[in-house]
């Protein structure tokens, strides 16, 4: 994958759900079709930590099932870093779990949030581009 298409009405829904969840790391659900996000499901983080997220797995299971009913793919998993940094931790990288899949992370720049994606494999990561639309 080298690009996400995130449409702006569901930019607003991740944006909305890492702002309520304040001052926790937030994150959730991102699918679609072609690399083109439709809906975001968001997820409550288990931890209820500032700096770390674990996806509370009755909520994982149903949006799983969600996407697979509405015939779309899992396009990306989103987190927010309240605190930095804007880039997946070292925690993100070895406790990824989704070959294939896009890592979305939010983070407060001036009091807007700013999303950048990335591409998480082998221990690595590398940014790939997202498109607001």
């Amino acid at each position: 994958m080298d690009k996400i298409i995130l449409p702006r009405i569901v930019y607003q829904s991740v944006v909305n759900h890492v702002t309520k969840n304040l001052p926790e790391e937030a994150c959730g659900l991102l699918a679609g079709n072609n690399n083109k996000v439709t809906i975001a499901i968001p997820i409550s983080n288990q931890l209820h930590s500032r700096v770390k997220y674990f996806m509370e797995p009755v909520e994982i299971l149903k949006g799983l099932e969600k996407i697979e009913a509405e015939q779309l793919d899992l396009v990306a998993i989103f987190h927010s870093h309240p605190e930095g940094p804007f880039r997946p931790s070292e925690t993100d990288v070895k406790e990824f779990l989704y070959p294939g899949v896009a890592t979305i992370i939010c983070s407060p720049i001036n009091e807007n949030w700013m999303l950048k994606s990335f591409m998480i494999e082998n221990d690595h990561y590398h940014e790939i581009e997202l498109v607001l639309v």
